[in-house]
């Protein structure tokens, strides 16, 4: 891979690297996997704000949630001390505000696939004829629809 092929992963690594560390934060793993760490309910409703060098999560929180995060603090320090590997965290202040809304991505709806030439509908057809089992000769041509459909958009 050249210097000039890097991937953009790697670029945007690096682009993102002083953002975090600014925030106290050694990379974005514990604000990327929040809802894992402390659940989803959780989640919804905190959002990590930084982290200070006296290992105090500021912890921003909407809503009537903080009475019960205070309750539920030695818990939460120990979800994120089982990621870390060891207490990063040892204790939590809690910030009321907003906290932004991230919705899950959406996953693209399935094209549906364009009608195949009379040649190549044949020859696909022809070359799957005399495969035996029904569910592999299925699976087959649906393979062979998907290729050739893809071949034809370039």
């Amino acid at each position: 891979m050249t210097r000039s092929s890097r991937p953009i992963a790697s670029a945007l690594h690096k682009a993102t690297e002083n953002i975090y560390r600014e925030r106290g934060f050694a990379s974005a793993g514990v604000l990327n996997n929040w809802a894992a760490i402390v659940g989803e309910k959780l989640a919804r409703h905190t959002m990590p704000e930084r982290l200070g060098h006296d290992g105090t999560l500021h912890l921003r929180i909407d809503g009537p949630l903080a009475t019960e995060l205070k309750h539920q603090e030695p818990q939460i320090l120990e979800r994120i001390a089982s990621y870390f590997g060891y207490r990063a965290v040892t204790r939590l202040r809690l910030i009321n505000g907003p906290v932004k809304k991230t919705e899950p991505p959406t996953p693209p709806s399935p094209r549906t696939p364009r009608a195949l030439s009379p040649d190549s509908a044949e020859s696909l057809a022809e070359s799957i004829r005399d495969t035996n089992n029904d569910e592999v000769r299925s699976a087959l041509a649906r393979l062979g629809r998907a290729i050739l459909n893809q071949q034809r958009k370039f």
